[in-house]
């Protein structure tokens, strides 16, 4: 599972971070520690979404198959 937080202040988009490959305890602890980091108390918005899927380009040849890239889904969460 990934998140995605996009962080905005007056319409204004700031920047995004990426939660990934963390184990559950850790992931949420990352998640936490950045909603507080930019609490909505003080005009942070703050858009929070998961994939726990993705989207995978695949090459198929004589030898195996190989991933050329994958795509995160995401999609809201209720945080």
């Amino acid at each position: 599972m990934r998140y995605k937080i996009k962080i905005t202040k007056e319409a204004k988009p700031l920047f995004e971070i990426l939660i990934e490959n963390n184990d559950h305890s850790t992931r949420e602890d990352i998640l936490a520690l950045v909603l507080n980091r930019f609490p909505a108390a003080e005009g942070f918005e703050r858009d929070v979404l998961f994939s726990d899927d993705e989207v995978r380009y695949l090459k198929s040849t004589p030898t195996g198959i190989e991933v050329l890239a994958s795509q995160p889904i995401y999609r809201p969460t209720n945080s």
